[in-house]
């Protein structure tokens, strides 16, 4: 133990010599001091692990210099003071002076070493101990935690508080039992897990709530660990602010923000739990599956803010007619609890979790039908919205949760296809024609990506000298195998699933390089392009316009836009900001299908538009039908008016073509002067001249 060192102080030379030999025997490292001063001195230049202390000696004694060291150093310096006295008073003033021990004269010379040894291990030992305690302390006081001891009978005996552990009003006390302290269920938990852990000798973990003063639920978590088989500890937190962050994310996983319903993965769930249920009992369940009709247009139109407000106002109604008393059915004592989910957008489900008979769920349907017709105030206005609903019943429609929702929704779009605010049962044959969408959307995307789309035009003839001034673009999807699909397959389809814009994109940069090389081979056409109402409301509708004109080099001037009516339905600063852009560019702006859409006069008349085309629906019934004679008349005078050109959409006959030359339209469509033809063959077409409309008889050769 070369590195212990050792100060004797002694003013005896004989005893320092002795002392000096002794210890440098048993392997310490000495240094010697003649008196108390020399000691101090000594100690101040180096550093010593033990001070032997003669009592008697000049200047300072003993207990003095003891004294001066406890001051410097602390308890953690051992000091050995001696003495030839052996009176317990002088051993007394000894330990009042701050003495480690005492060795007292004469001295057993071969046992002075053990001696030191032994002080020294206690006091390393006790230096030891009082580092962990503090250890120990700091870590308690770190703790958020309050420190319960508990003896064998459950009382409370020692108590640490957390500084924001337990709240004061749940406090319990020094000297109560878990009985006293807790209510009666909370104190059966806890007994229940202190017997749980003296029993397995592993710490155990509880939880549980308790009502605080200031009416906030307070929760507290417990963690007990068993000491022996009687005593116990028990760390106390409080998990409130846990529980409520809990409580929050479950309601974000399981709950649909905006409307407050359950949302798919709750829906899902209590699904999947009530077919289990169905099917032990051998009850049926219905599955509802409704979406409102045409929301679309009102989020196009009027804004999402507005939407949102509807699909609240519509879940409102729905958790209305879930409320307890307000389902029908033959047997009431299994009807169970009906649940709405909002699954997305404006798509919602209703699980009926026993009916007795299928017509039940149609009972229900028809009221949800008949709630959402009532109409709505929206943003100061009344909107009437409808909705359509499809049906799924378990086990005779599927016998899963996926199955049965995928059921109902087929039965939706069926609905909807049969004229919307409806309700149907699925059958399969529905299934045939969801499997037709599916493959239909993954041709149309491979045609997009394989250039599949072909583009036709049909000329629209003027009346005054049977000239083409212009003709309509018209899409075509021509299948690997050479089949050409005509719009009405795969436009309204495109539309539903997000693809007309990419299309109607397509078509316009086409259209314009199929101009502009016209117009570089002489022909002065103008080309008249359909936008539909997700491109008329995109965002970069006006840049995408730009580049298709300076990729192609066209003139804006020999661009005309085709808008229905629907989506002009908004009359609103957008939708003018937009239609006066394009006519600063010198594009045209037709009024396509007008008559069978929402224009109302006084949206036309703030509307900048150069063309209004009467749809084929009232020219169909020329000249014979007198109540479209009488509209056709009124569109043109109307047009007349307000200063804009007409053309007549869908002219087959030339008895059509005379009348309509004889009400003063500007320009006729259809098959009596052409279908659509590709560009290569625009040329030549465009050569030919009709006689005119107005007084002449008309004489096609089509061959």
């Amino acid at each position: 133990m070369s590195s212990t060192r050792i100060l004797v102080a002694d003013d005896d030379p004989t005893a320092r010599l002795l002392m000096q030999a002794a210890l440098g025997k048993s392997g310490f490292e000495v240094a010697v001091a003649e008196d108390g001063e020399e000691a101090l001195q000594a100690f101040a230049h180096a550093t010593f692990d033990m001070v032997l202390l003669d009592v008697e000696m000049p200047r300072l004694d003993g207990y003095a210099v003891c004294r001066e060291l406890r001051r410097r150093c602390g308890d953690a310096l051992p000091i050995l003071m001696v003495t030839g006295m052996d009176d317990t008073a002088s051993i007394e003033a000894a330990f009042e002076a701050g003495a480690t021990d005492f060795v007292a004269k004469p001295i057993s010379w071969p046992l002075l070493g053990h001696r030191v040894r032994y002080v020294l291990r206690a006091t390393r030992a006790a230096t030891a101990l009082r580092m962990a305690n503090a250890r120990n302390a700091a870590m308690l006081d770190a703790f958020p935690d309050t420190l319960l001891r508990l003896d064998a009978a459950d009382r409370i005996v020692e108590l640490r508080a957390a500084p924001t552990g337990v709240p004061s009003c749940c406090m319990p006390a020094v000297g109560q039992t878990l009985a006293e302290a807790y209510p009666h269920e909370v104190a059966t938990l806890l007994a229940q897990a202190l017997d749980e852990a003296r029993r397995s000798r592993q710490p155990s973990t509880v939880d549980f709530p308790l009502a605080c003063r200031t009416g906030r639920p307070c929760h507290q978590e417990a963690r007990v660990s068993a000491i022996d088989d009687g005593e116990a500890l028990c760390l106390l937190r409080d998990i409130t602010e846990r529980k409520e962050y809990e409580t929050r994310i479950h309601h974000l996983a399981y709950f649909d923000s905006l409307t407050g319903l359950a949302n798919r993965r709750s829906f899902l769930e209590r699904l999947e739990r009530e077919i289990r249920r169905a099917l032990q009992n051998k009850w049926r369940l219905a599955v509802l599956f409704l979406d409102l009709d045409r929301f679309k247009s009102i989020n196009d139109t009027l804004g999402h803010a507005a939407g949102d407000a509807l699909l609240q106002q519509a879940a409102e109604r729905l958790r209305a007619i879930t409320r307890p008393g307000d389902i029908v059915a033959h047997d009431t004592d299994r009807m169970g609890t009906a649940e709405f989910a909002r699954l997305g957008g404006d798509e919602f489900t209703m699980l009926l979790p026993t009916i007795s008979r299928p017509d039940d769920a149609l009972a229900i349907a028809e009221r949800i039908r008949a709630s959402i017709c009532a109409p709505f105030a929206i943003e100061g206005q009344e909107l009437c919205v409808t909705t359509s609903v499809g049906i799924a019943v378990f086990p005779d429609d599927g016998e899963d949760a996926a199955t049965l929702i995928k059921h109902a929704d087929i039965a939706m779009y069926d609905a909807k296809a049969n004229g919307r605010n409806g309700c149907r049962y699925y059958n399969p044959a529905l299934t045939a024609e969801a499997v037709h969408r599916v493959e239909l959307e993954a041709g149309l995307r491979r045609a997009l990506a394989h250039d599949e789309l072909v583009l036709m035009y049909q000329p629209q003839v003027e009346v005054r000298d049977g000239s083409i001034a212009t003709v309509e673009a018209l899409v075509r999807w021509q299948t690997p195998d050479g089949r050409l699909v005509p719009p009405l397959e795969f436009i309204p389809f495109a539309e539903e699933c997000g693809l007309i814009d990419a299309i109607g994109s397509w078509v316009l940069r086409h259209a314009c390089h199929d101009a502009a090389q016209w117009q570089r081979r002489g022909l002065d056409l103008r080309v008249a392009v359909n936008l539909s109402p997700v491109q008329f409301r995109a965002s970069g509708l006006l840049d995408r316009i730009r580049e298709a004109l300076a990729d192609s080099d066209l003139p804006a001037e020999r661009l005309e836009l085709e808008i229905t009516e629907s989506a002009l339905m908004a009359d609103d600063a957008d939708t003018h900001a937009t239609l006066a852009a394009l006519r600063t560019l010198g594009i045209g702006i037709a009024l396509d299908d007008f008559g069978t859409g929402y224009s109302s006069l006084s949206c036309l008349k703030r509307l900048p538009l150069d063309k209004l085309k009467i749809d084929r629906s009232f020219v169909s019934g020329l000249p014979d039908d007198v109540d479209n004679h009488a509209i056709v008349r009124a569109i043109v005078a109307l047009a007349r008016h307000l200063g804009f050109r007409i053309t007549a959409e869908g002219v087959e006959t030339a008895a059509q073509a005379e009348l309509l030359g004889e009400l003063e339209a500007d320009s006729l469509q259809g098959y009596l002067f052409s279908r659509a033809v590709p560009a290569a063959e625009l040329e030549a077409l465009a050569s030919r001249r009709w006689p005119p409309a107005r007084g002449t008889q008309f004489r096609i050769d089509f061959s």
